[in-house]
């Protein structure tokens, strides 16, 4: 049978005290341990919060950032389209001007006069 003894009474048995402050200093520290882990889980509820708000703002970037790389690969295709129509137009223009070049060139010496004609020669060369 267990007898209360108070910590201030003087005839109470050593291991007794003993036993009551280290029950009162078990306590104390449980007390301590609840307050540390209720201040931890708080800390950790604030940091999920900050996490989750980030995370939003995060994916509404990451959203904007797709819809805008869209419309930058749909002006890139109408520009490598109108840069391939463009070249077509180009080497199109570009024979027509070969065409009309060699119809002006003056024709070859001929065996007959062996001499070259230096402006025939320059326009080889053009």
């Amino acid at each position: 049978m267990a007898v209360l003894v108070h910590c201030d009474d003087p005839a109470a048995p050593p291991e007794e005290l003993r036993r009551l402050r280290r029950m009162i200093s078990n306590r104390e520290s449980a007390r301590r341990s609840r307050a540390r882990k209720k201040r931890h889980l708080e800390g950790l509820r604030f940091q999920l919060s900050r996490l989750r708000a980030s995370n939003r703002e995060l994916a509404e970037r990451l959203a904007g950032l797709a819809h805008r790389s869209l419309l930058v690969r749909r002006d890139n295709d109408g520009l490598l389209a109108e840069a391939s129509a463009l070249s077509w137009q180009l080497s199109k223009l570009r024979r027509t001007a070969a065409l009309k070049h060699a119809v002006h060139r003056p024709a070859p010496p001929t065996p007959a006069s062996p001499h070259y004609d230096l402006a025939w020669v320059a326009s080889l060369m053009a």
